[in-house]
């Protein structure tokens, strides 16, 4: 069941953007189009192939982390710059709503992965902005002691059900059954 419900998702993930693509390349067949028309067009076909990318490349980190593979690949790095980078990253899309950060941290060194761990913020973040609404407040706090660091991203947003909380780690699962929002449902379940 696990298997085929596995199935189901990701094929819905990947048919979205090949069907667009497949539409878009049968449009620009006709002779008669516009160079506005076409260059949109290509637009189009250049955003799709970007989704079908970030897919597979989420699909295949999510494929690494589950076997293990790039677990081991450890360096010790700045995790509170790391996060402070990733914040700067998403600028566009906090900015668009106004989002503030509240950032509370000393500077934190730690031993790990730091291109997956990149991705972990990056996933949060974005899961954070997404949902909040315009004018909100993301909360960033990181607190460690001599053996554990403790990081903690939240926002102001309408929070996930309590009868999908249990599913939000699985693999392409969005709690938003209508697709309305971006996403694929992979970010969290790298996160996990």
């Amino acid at each position: 069941m696990l298997r085929s419900d596995f199935v189901n998702n990701f094929s819905h993930e990947f048919k979205t953007p090949i069907v667009s693509l497949r539409g878009i390349a049968k449009l620009l067949k006709r002779q008669k189009l516009s160079s506005e028309e076409r260059n949109e067009y290509l637009d189009i076909i250049i955003n799709e192939s970007d989704r079908l990318a970030e897919l597979a490349t989420n699909v295949l980190n999510l494929t690494k982390v589950e076997t293990q593979t790039i677990l081991t690949e450890k360096k010790v790095f700045n995790v509170t710059e790391q996060i402070r980078h990733a914040v700067v990253l998403m600028n566009q899309k906090w900015a668009a709503k106004n989002v503030n950060f509240q950032f509370e941290s000393n500077e934190v060194m730690i031993p790990a992965n730091e291109d997956l761990l990149s991705q972990v913020w990056i996933n949060l973040l974005d899961n954070a902005v997404k949902f909040s609404p315009q004018d909100a407040e993301v909360s960033i706090r990181i607190n460690n002691t001599d053996q554990q660091v403790f990081i903690q991203i939240s926002d102001n947003g309408p929070g996930i059900p309590l009868e999908k909380q249990k599913y939000i780690f699985d693999k392409f699962y969005q709690g938003d059954e209508s697709h309305s929002t971006y996403g694929y449902g992979i970010g969290l379940s790298i996160v996990n």
